[in-house]
């Protein structure tokens, strides 16, 4: 049976005990992500065998479900921290601090879609072509650092990558092809680091792609696709890159913007310490900026028109300036605090992940878990569409965001010893799945919860701020949602706080007085708990009786529709009989009248018409039947010259007898000749004619 925080039965597969042996010896304390899905698959990457688990997710429940080891043709020489791989699932890019290599994966055949191997049984090793990324480069640099790395969307076979380092303050484009990783162009972000700059923050720290833009005009010129890049430096600034790719499939750049003006704007920026940036695929597109120390800030990406004359009109190919719009700031909690007297005062790095699923939500890794975030952007901007706007409207829209947290995995205490994620990804199989790897090596496999339930709790966070009351909340909330019965199942179960139960994975080394106060919470959740279960239970017990009322009525229905069936079959078979027997009465009617006009042509009078054809057709006859007697004696003829002209020639040859012919009698032979040809061919053509004549007639 699986179990509540392993639905998928994972942690019972050798590979991922065989991972758990690994990291519980890796020292490193610091978040990684050693797993990725793609196309029903779930990559693992083992850094003790440097090889790559690809676990068949349709055979997860058999009893030995189908995986297969990719090895590198040559192994990273760092340790991996990240991996990523390409939209098609082609490429796989093993992301170091150290270093980055590239390893494409061979074909997949067969039923089970497995990798093209020599034996292609489960478990067995399959040797991928690797590209190593500058390696020297990072060797002879010992300072040097790979801040992020990020497949290009752009890149028209999906082999480009684009890696940010500590050194220089650039971007470096890679492309992949044929086993070799090439420097295709380097990006410039600004002066290069120093000590004295990277403690002031202006440094770049990570990137991320915002929408494609559509360039040129679309009659005069073949249009191109601008990706912009937004870069965050440490001191929380955006920079916009701006990058095409022309008509030839080449990448190019533009020159750096920025950084980007923030509205409302701050003295100190919003952040003191940025470390992560994700752009979310929404419509206006937002902006989440993280902070070391769990702050977060949704923003919203929008052309900057403060600077520009309303009564200009200009091309999209210079609209490449951009404004932040903050719209909300949230707070996350870095650990559990149980004693409620203590402060989180550590750095921790906030790495941000997208979610395809839900495109207004995100996922937060860091040293103590797992959080999602939520961002209710469409209801944000109806509600500011309803606001009256003013004359002098500049800067950011009044917009107050009303997010949706939740802590899904809680791995260490504020003040305490942290565990950070060393694996995530959100699997689409079979339903939408939740894949972490704890620090232990152990694997926390739970559902998404529904995007309607998490638009029911934002719904419901409204009503509250309205003074509304919990009786009215109820049955808005059935309004919302009425037809989604597990969706109002679970907002009663949800605690008073909104907030879902968090699944704590604190390890064997916790102090008893913590204990002690953990357990004190349970039981006062626990009686909470039943609660809520007892109303459910009455809930679910008025809708069965519902539903056994309208099952009745349904099996009603059903009868007397059966009932109606029955009819017309019958009636379809009655007519269907009275059609049979009019289809072969119409068809006996047909044959008779058939053979009857038969008769009547046949037993009909010659005409005179026909007659005169008649005898047209017998002198027609008789002129071809003379016609092919003078053929046969004009080839009679041609035939006994023919013989006399060879016998002749022979004899000249050879020289048995000496026959010379004058002049003369040369040019009378040749002209009998072409003149009996010509007779000849007349003849034939007037056969032929008489032939077509004859047949016309006798059709």
């Amino acid at each position: 049976m699986p179990s509540i925080t392993d639905m998928l039965n994972l942690n019972k597969l050798d590979m991922f005990q065989t991972m758990r042996k690994v990291l519980e010896t890796d020292g490193a304390n610091i978040v990684r992500n050693l797993i990725a899905y793609k196309d029903q698959i779930l990559y693992i990457w083992n850094p003790d065998e440097c090889c790559l688990y690809s676990l068949l997710l349709n055979t997860v429940h058999e009893e030995h479900p189908l995986y297969q080891k990719l090895f590198p043709v040559s192994p990273p020489l760092f340790d991996v921290d990240e991996i990523l791989i390409n939209e098609p699932g082609t490429l796989c890019a093993l992301v170091g601090s150290k270093g980055v290599s590239v390893m494409r994966f061979p074909k997949r055949m067969g039923s089970k879609s497995l990798y093209d191997t020599a034996g292609g049984s489960q478990g067995e090793g399959v040797t991928c072509s690797t590209a190593i990324l500058q390696d020297k480069f990072f060797i002879n640099k010992h300072l040097t650092d790979v801040k992020r790395v990020r497949w290009y969307p752009g890149s028209p076979e999906d082999n480009h990558l684009v890696v940010l380092t500590n050194n220089k303050n650039c971007l470096r484009l890679f492309k992949v092809d044929k086993g070799t990783g090439k420097l295709v162009s380097i990006w410039r972000l600004g002066p290069q680091t120093s000590r004295i700059l990277a403690s002031l923050g202006d440094t770049a720290v990570d990137f991320d792609f915002a929408p494609p833009v559509l360039l040129g005009d679309r009659i005069r010129s073949e249009p191109s696709i601008m990706w912009p890049i937004l870069v965050l430096q440490g001191n929380g600034e955006v920079l916009c890159l701006n990058t095409t790719v022309d008509d030839s499939m080449n990448i190019k750049s533009a020159k750096i913007t920025g950084p980007l003006t923030m509205y409302p704007p701050a003295d100190d920026n919003y952040s003191e310490d940025a470390c992560s940036i994700l752009v979310m695929d929404t419509v206006p597109p937002s902006v989440v900026i993280a902070s070391n120390f769990g702050e977060l800030y949704n923003c919203l990406l929008l052309p900057d028109t403060q600077t520009k004359n309303d009564d200009e009109y200009e091309p999209s190919e210079y609209q490449h300036e951009y404004s932040l719009h903050i719209i909300e700031t949230i707070e996350l909690e870095l650990g559990l605090n149980i004693e409620d007297n203590g402060e989180y005062d550590s750095s921790n790095t906030i790495h941000l992940k997208r979610d395809a699923a839900v495109t207004s939500r995100y996922w937060c890794l860091h040293n103590t878990g797992v959080h999602s975030v939520t961002v209710p952007l469409a209801e944000l901007l109806d509600e500011f569409s309803k606001t009256t706007a003013t004359d002098d409207f500049r800067g950011s829209p009044d917009i107050q965001g009303q997010s949706f947290v939740e802590y899904y995995i809680c791995t260490g205490l504020m003040n305490g010893e942290t565990k950070p994620i060393k694996g995530f990804a959100v699997l689409s199989f079979p339903t939408d799945l939740l894949v972490t790897l704890l620090s232990n090596g152990e694997v926390v496999t739970q559902a998404v919860p529904d995007f309607h339930y998490n638009k029911l709790s934002i719904a419901n966070t409204y009503m509250n701020e309205d003074n509304a009351t919990s009786e009215d909340q109820v049955d808005n909330s059935e309004n919302v949602d009425k037809d989604d019965f597990s969706s109002f199942i679970a907002a009663l179960l949800q605690k008073e706080n909104g907030t879902k139960n968090t699944i704590l994975k604190l390890g064997p080394d916790v102090p008893k007085e913590i204990v002690i106060q953990m357990v004190l919470q349970t039981m006062n959740m626990r009686r909470v708990t039943l609660n809520n279960h007892k109303i459910v239970s009455e809930e679910i017990e008025r809708r069965v009786r519902m539903l056994a009322k309208a099952k009745e009525r349904q099996l009603q229905e059903m009868q007397r529709l059966e009932e109606a069936r029955q009819k017309l079959q019958d009636d379809v078979e009655n007519k269907a009989e009275k059609l049979d027997e009019i289809n072969n009465k119409q068809e006996e009617l047909t044959q008779r009248a058939s053979s009857i006009l038969l008769k009547l042509v046949s037993a009909s009078p010659d005409s005179i018409s026909i007659k005169k054809k008649r005898e047209l057709l017998e002198s027609y006859k008789t002129k071809m039947e003379l016609m092919n007697k003078r053929i046969e004696e004009a080839r009679e003829k041609w035939n006994i010259v023919q013989t006399e002209s060879t016998a002749s020639a022979y004899k000249q040859l050879y020289g048995t007898r000496s026959l010379k012919l004058t002049l003369e009698q040369e040019l009378v032979i040749k002209g009998n000749l072409s003149e009996m040809g010509s007779t000849i061919l007349d003849l034939e053509k007037k056969v032929r004619d008489l032939r077509t004549v004859i047949n016309t007639i006798a059709s």
